[in-house]
């Protein structure tokens, strides 16, 4: 594994806004302390449950939004990640859903995970929109910018 893989690694696990699950601090420690094997990816989805899932959540205990009307999850590549002006904090590119043939209701949140798509991958982190839910209609989108902060 090279540095900036790692790098990436430890930019998406330590101090990306939300609040990081169980299996995510692990996850870091098995590839970071232990030397196993980084994960293939990360995906953005998006989640309608109306409370912020718990710290001990995994992916199937999400209601995420259905895989139809144009939903799907959305790979964070390690190249899009831009620090900013403040050391030790980056920023993804910002990431677009928008919903197509159908309405998707209430977006309270979004989630990282290992997998493209299903229940087996990793969660990460979640976090609930500070300012939703966002309703999105047929046509309608949410716009997620994932922010990392390394402390």
């Amino acid at each position: 594994m090279d540095w900036l893989m790692l790098l990436a690694i430890l930019m998406l696990v330590f101090g990306m806004a939300g609040k990081w699950c169980n299996e995510g601090e692990t996850d870091v420690g098995n590839v970071y302390l232990k030397g196993q094997a980084r994960p293939a990816g990360f995906y953005l989805g998006l989640y309608l449950d109306v409370t912020e899932p718990a710290e001990d959540a995994v992916v199937g205990d999400l209601t995420e939004v259905p895989a139809a009307n144009g939903y799907a999850r959305i790979q964070l590549a390690d190249g899009d990640w831009t620090e900013q002006a403040t050391k030790g904090e980056f920023l993804n590119v910002q990431k677009l859903f928008e919903a197509a043939g159908g309405a998707w209701g209430e977006v309270y949140g979004y989630f990282v995970t290992t997998a493209l798509t299903g229940t087996a991958g990793l969660l990460i982190n979640v976090e609930h929109f500070s300012d939703g839910p966002y309703t999105v209609n047929d046509g309608w989108s949410v716009k997620v910018t994932p922010k990392v902060t390394v402390q």
